[in-house]
């Protein structure tokens, strides 16, 4: 089938309760999806949404599309694809209901032909509902927030989905590649067809091809197996990830009846307790990261560029694969895996039937799972980025026998649908047994307060400090958890490190860290490096998201809370902030996984000298990466220093500040007592064989100047250039310590999609043309419409000369 972008045209409005039309009529305001509309809300203290919402508020919104439908093509077949609506969504074709999708994640795709008018404009309204607060323990965003698509086939066409491809057979010199395609015919009479397809490499050159004659009966669709071989194939992997195209075409004699084309990767997968995970006959173990869905300043706006932005990121970071948290990803996710060499675990609930939120999933979970499953693996199917599927996360029955007996039928479900690709499940210990803290804290020994935490489990978590990985070790987790751990492929661990021992009791376990603290990434590696059967650890989080606001924000005030006040807004724990920018918890991890020689620095503000740092679990202390702390001259601060040598010595302006110990020890990360003293500080890492590798940082001037640095100076139409708008001085410093107000223009073939820092406090929005910095950055997001030209980007800031960029669109 024909796919034709239906993202442009549409205009949206919000609708008062109470006043939903079927047909609305024609107010409101133009935009082009993917389109989130919570982003665009007013944020406040009082909404439901709360801190995990990001304190956003949630709506009712009806999007609106006319399109012309030739009269010549009353023959055709015509579907649209809807791959996100957030909460619920609700689409109407000339005023007739032509389907709906729950929660949020599943795409909608609708047969619309019966309801069309030949000849003559058609109206599509949407109405996306997500009044129901709270529903989620994350921001989601609102409206139609994922691409929409439109396809249009004949009597006889391959279905919208394409070929369903698969490397079953790899072996030295060849690969067998099964493909199977799904033919509609909907006329009565028995018809003759041939379907050809190509296998096309990288340079363009045809590996292989198979043609096949079918018979196709009336009114019915026919599925044809082909097994194809490619010879000397190129293997898909994290380091190499090569592509290949499958074209299937439809003929009828002479004449092309339709065709579909898609990519996949010819790969290998092998697990097992003694070598681990095995890619290509090559262990792998995982640096992995968990995200959510929302993209930053743009919201939960599924935009190809940000997705793909997002993985070249990480995979600098030096991550390898990708948790997708809590929920099904996006198309453009996947395909930029697959082209980057990122593995995926897909998830796919936060929930079953019990709630974590009063209006959430588990309100239509069971009327949904089956449809929900189903639509994740046929999405996944051609991507060799996916690996494995999670059924769930931190899911609160699964410790029951009932809870048990639904890992078994998700499980199950998956299998029956792809046997390719490994079942697993996100389980965090402590839920089984919040109910018995008392009295498994004084069985582990431990001080039993007087008053239990309140609040769920990231409240006790977070009351609890690092104790969860303790606690989590107590016989009634092993013995509540035993069934459901018999219902997987391998075993996803939230905060369950000294679990990972006792694994070895069980020879046949295959686990790895599914959820794991930012400041334990040391202990947890290296119990990686140690245990064969533990295959990767996912932090969380690799990058930083809208909701579960402050779960990472270090406070002074002595008081330690999971969830921060209004106007926080960020949960500020990701190694890479919302902007893409790495914070210093990034250059740790880099150096605990062995990818990084040069020692880094990163300074606590010396205005919280002497302070106890109110640090959650997926805190450390704050640090920047700066040697910029005008009016503390003279006064103490703590300098860490991050390195895998022996030992570390820290210099300030040339003096010697004291030569420590440092490596998988100290876990990488050594502290200096210092004094701040404008100039030059600089760390030198000693090694054994006598090499020796430094890394310094320099106090900024105070006259600076704005710097603007785009990502890329040539973009595609309906594309993302994000520019980096910066104050340095002279040199090239970063200037952190002079916060100012920045205002940017606009011009040409495109406008503002989303203007933003890292204030996790900000109160400002990301539509606004003006933004204050953050520690001497902002970053601009501009979007190019459907035309070629030029984008010029102005930036200004008070006392400042303007500066200015251009960006092609061709």
């Amino acid at each position: 089938m024909q796919r034709l972008n239906f993202n442009r045209d549409w205009t949206v409005k919000k609708v008062p309760r109470g006043l939903a039309a079927s047909v609305p009529e024609s107010e409101g305001h133009k935009v082009t999806l993917p389109h989130d509309a919570m982003v665009w809300e007013e944020r406040s203290g009082a909404y439901a949404s709360g801190s995990a919402g990001g304190y956003y508020a949630g709506g009712y919104y009806e999007y609106v599309k006319n399109f012309y439908v030739d009269e010549a093509e009353t023959e055709e077949t015509f579907l649209l694809e809807f791959e996100g609506i957030q909460h619920s969504g609700h689409v109407y074709v000339n005023g007739v209901l032509a389907g709906s999708v729950e929660g949020g994640y599943r795409r909608l795709l609708l047969d619309i032909t019966p309801y069309l008018r030949f000849g003559a404009e058609n109206l599509v309204l949407v109405k996306a509902i997500n009044t129901a607060m709270p529903n989620s323990r994350w921001y989601t965003g609102s409206g139609i927030y994922r691409p929409v698509y439109l396809y249009k086939g004949g009597k006889i066409r391959i279905d919208a989905d394409g070929p369903r491809i698969s490397t079953p057979e790899i072996s030295e010199g060849i690969a067998a590649v099964k493909v199977e395609t799904t033919v509609r015919y909907d006329e009565k009479i028995r018809k003759a067809v041939v379907l050809k397809t190509e296998i096309i490499a990288q340079n363009g050159s045809i590996a292989a091809s198979e043609s096949s004659p079918m018979t196709l009966f009336g009114q019915d669709k026919t599925l044809q197996t082909q097994r194809i071989y490619v010879k000397e194939p190129a293997l898909w992997s994290v380091d190499n990830p090569c592509l290949y195209r499958c074209r299937v075409t439809l003929w009828d004699g002479e004449t092309v009846l339709d065709t579909a084309e898609s990519s996949f990767g010819i790969r290998r997968l092998e697990l097992d307790p003694v070598n681990g995970l095995r890619l290509n006959g090559e262990k792998i173990l995982l640096r992995g990261g968990c995200i959510h869905h929302d993209n930053g300043p743009l919201g939960a706006a599924t935009l190809e560029r940000a997705e793909e932005r997002r993985i070249e990121l990480l995979k600098k970071a030096g991550f390898n694969s990708v948790r997708i948290s809590h929920n099904s990803s996006s198309k453009a996710l996947l395909d930029a895996c697959d082209r980057l060499g990122m593995l995926v675990m897909e998830e796919s609930f936060d929930m079953w039937t019990q709630t974590k939120r009063p209006f959430d999933y588990s309100l239509v979970f069971a009327d949904n799972w089956e449809k929900d499953l189903e639509d994740i693996v046929q999405k996944d199917f051609n991507h060799p980025c996916v690996f494995m599927y999670s059924t769930g996360n931190e899911i609160k029955e699964i410790h029951t026998p009932a809870g048990a007996q639904w890992s078994r039928r998700l499980a199950e479900k998956i299998r029956s649908l792809d046997t390719t690709r490994y079942v697993t499940n996100a389980i965090n210990g402590m839920i089984g047994i919040m109910g018995d803290l008392p009295v498994v804290m004084e069985d582990m020994g431990m001080t039993v307060p007087e008053r239990t935490p309140g609040g769920g489990i990231n409240d006790t978590m977070t009351a609890l400090m690092g104790a969860m990985n303790y606690l989590s070790s107590h016989p009634k987790v092993e013995e509540g958890l035993k069934e459901a751990y018999g219902t997987l492929d391998l075993i996803g661990l939230n905060y369950m490190r000294d679990v990972y021992d006792q694994m070895k009791e069980y020879p046949n376990r295959v686990f790895y860290g599914a959820e794991t603290l930012p400041p334990d990434i040391a202990p947890n590696w290296k119990k990686v490096k140690e245990l064969p059967a533990c295959i990767g650890d996912y932090t969380w989080t690799a990058w930083d998201y809208l909701g579960e606001a402050g779960i990472g924000i270090v406070t002074y005030d002595g008081r330690l809370k999971f969830a921060k006040p209004y106007p926080a807004y960020l949960a500020f724990c990701g190694d890479l902030d919302i902007t893409g920018y790495r914070r210093p918890m990034s250059y740790l991890r880099e150096i605990v996984f062995g990818l990084r020689k040069a020692p880094y620095i990163a300074v606590q503000p010396p205005e919280h000298y002497g302070i106890e740092p109110m640090c959650t679990p997926w805190s450390l202390p704050e640090t920047v990466s700066s040697w910029t702390w005008k009016g503390h001259e003279g006064k103490h601060c703590v300098v860490e220093v991050y390195s895998d040598a022996p030992e570390v010595e820290l210099f300030v302006n040339g003096d010697s500040a004291g030569r420590k110990p440092a490596g998988e020890a100290q876990d990488y990360r050594v502290l200096f007592d210092t004094v701040y003293a404008p100039g030059e500080i600089k760390a030198a890492a000693y090694y054994e064989d006598g090499s020796r590798e430094e890394y310094c940082l320099c106090t900024a001037e105070d006259e600076v100047s704005l710097c603007m640095t785009p990502d890329r100076a040539r973009i595609g139409k309906d594309d993302l250039v994000y520019a980096a708008i910066e104050l340095r001085d002279a040199k090239g410093t970063l200037q952190t310590a002079a916060d100012r107000k920045v205002c940017l223009k606009v011009e040409g073939a495109g406008y503002v999609q989303g203007f933003s820092s890292a204030d996790p406090w900000s109160e400002e929005n990301f539509f606004d043309e003006s933004r204050t910095t953050y520690y001497g950055r902002v970053m601009a997001v501009v979007r190019s419409g459907e035309d070629s030209g030029t984008i010029r980007l102005i930036a200004q800031a008070d006392g400042l000369e303007a500066v200015s960029v251009e960006i092609e669109v061709e």
